[in-house]
C-alpha cells in the first residue's frame, strides 16, 4: 500500500460504491491508508455495509450514528469529494451514476450525478465498455464532476492489502485529483493516454488474456487428470517451467481443491461471462478476430448452464469433468 498523504493534505470524504469481493477489499485498504479522514460505504448488499462499518468505527474513519447506510444518499452528500464505484456491471454502474436503466429505481435524484457538487470526482473502477465510460465521463463533466476511467487487477487479497495494478485514463484535472487516492489502493498506477476510455480499452485486452488463461488451465488440469497423472505433481512441474501463468498458479491451485469440495467463491464464472461478451462486442466493431477468446466464452457459458454462475471461476473446470 502506498501512503503518500500528510494530515494537511488528506482527502475529506471518500465514498466507495460496491464492497464485494474487489470492492471491499479496496475500501478496507483506504481505510488502512492515511489518504482520507473519513471513507464510507454503500451496497445493497447490507450485511456486508454492516461488516465495512463495523471496521470504520474501530478506526474511527466513519461518519456514522449507529445505523447502516440503505440509500445512496446517506453516503454521497454535497460534501463528499471522492467517489470510487466498484460494482458488477455496466448496468448496476449506470443506474449509481444517473439513475436510469433501472425499473427499481424510486428516487431519481439518488444518484451521484445529482447527489455531488462541482468539482468532486468519480471514479469508475469497474470493468465496463469503452463506450459507456466515455459516455459517463462526458455526462459528469456536463454537471461539473470530474471523472476517471481506472479499472483493476489483482484480485481480492491484493485489494485488501493495497497492491492493485490500476489502469486509469481521463483527463489531466481528474487524475490529478484521484491520483492520492489511487496510489493508496495500488502497487502499479499505469496512466494510459487517450482520455476517458482507454483504461478501459486497456482491461479488455488484459481480460482476454486472464479469461482464455483461465480456461487452458483448466483444460490441461482435466487432461492430466483423464492421463492417468497425478494432478498435483503436474501443477508443481509447470510452475517450475514455462508453461506457467498468473492465472494458472492462482485458479489452479482451485481446481484441484475443488476435488475435496467447495471451494471459497473470490471471483464468480458469470464475471469472465460478462467480460470476455465485452471483449467479442469491442473485438466485431473493429473487426479483430478472437477465435481463442471466443472459445474460452463458450466454456464459460456451458459452466453457466451447469449451475455454476455463482461458483468460483476456477470452477470451469467441471465443464471438462462433465465431458464423458
Amino acid at each position: 500500500m502506498n501512503d503518500t498523504s500528510s494530515s494537511n493534505s488528506k482527502i475529506p470524504h471518500i465514498a466507495v460504491i460496491g464492497i464485494g469481493a474487489m470492492g471491499g477489499g479496496m475500501a478496507r485498504a483506504l481505510l488502512d491508508s492515511n489518504v482520507s479522514h473519513r471513507v464510507d460505504a454503500y451496497d445493497r448488499a447490507l450485511p456486508l455495509v454492516e461488516a465495512f462499518y463495523r471496521d470504520a468505527q474501530k478506526l474511527g474513519k466513519a461518519a456514522t450514528d449507529g445505523h447502516s447506510p440503505t440509500k445512496l444518499s446517506q453516503v454521497v452528500t454535497k460534501e463528499t469529494s471522492l467517489v470510487l464505484v466498484v460494482l458488477q456491471n455496466e448496468a448496476q454502474c449506470e443506474q449509481v451514476c444517473f439513475g436510469t436503466g433501472s425499473p427499481q429505481a424510486n428516487d431519481e435524484n439518488d444518484n451521484l450525478r445529482s447527489l455531488l457538487s462541482h468539482g468532486s470526482c468519480v471514479i469508475v473502477s469497474s470493468t465496463v465498455t469503452a463506450t459507456w465510460i466515455r459516455q459517463a465521463c462526458t455526462k459528469f463533466r456536463e454537471a461539473g464532476i470530474l471523472c476517471v476511467d481506472c479499472p483493476v487487477s489483482g484480485g481480492p487479497v491484493r485489494a485488501r492489502d493495497g497492491q492493485l495494478t490500476l489502469m486509469a485514463s481521463g483527463d489531466d484535472d481528474s487524475l490529478a485529483v484521484a491520483r492520492p487516492l489511487l496510489d493508496a489502493l495500488a502497487s502499479q498506477v499505469h496512466v494510459i493516454d487517450g482520455g476517458a476510455g482507454m483504461g478501459s480499452t486497456v482491461k479488455m485486452v488484459h481480460q482476454l488474456l486472464a479469461g482464455v488463461h483461465v480456461v487452458v488451465a483448466a483444460e490441461a488440469l482435466a487432461l492430466a487428470a483423464k492421463a492417468g497423472l497425478d494432478v498435483v505433481q503436474v501443477y508443481e512441474i509447470v510452475n517450475g517451467a514455462a508453461g506457467a501463468s498468473w492465472m494458472f498458479r492462482d485458479r489452479g491451485e482451485r481446481m484441484i481443491a475443488a476435488g475435496d469440495g467447495d471451494v471459497p467463491v473470490k471471483s464468480q464464472a458469470q464475471i469472465f461471462v460478462k467480460d470476455l461478451d465485452i471483449v467479442h462486442a469491442e473485438a466485431k466493431k473493429l473487426q479483430s478476430p478472437i477465435p481463442i477468446a471466443s472459445a474460452a466464452l463458450q466454456q464459460f457459458i456451458s459452466a453457466q448452464s451447469l449451475g455454476l454462475s455463482e461458483r468460483d471461476d476456477s470452477q470451469v473446470v467441471k465443464v471438462y469433468e462433465n465431458v464423458t
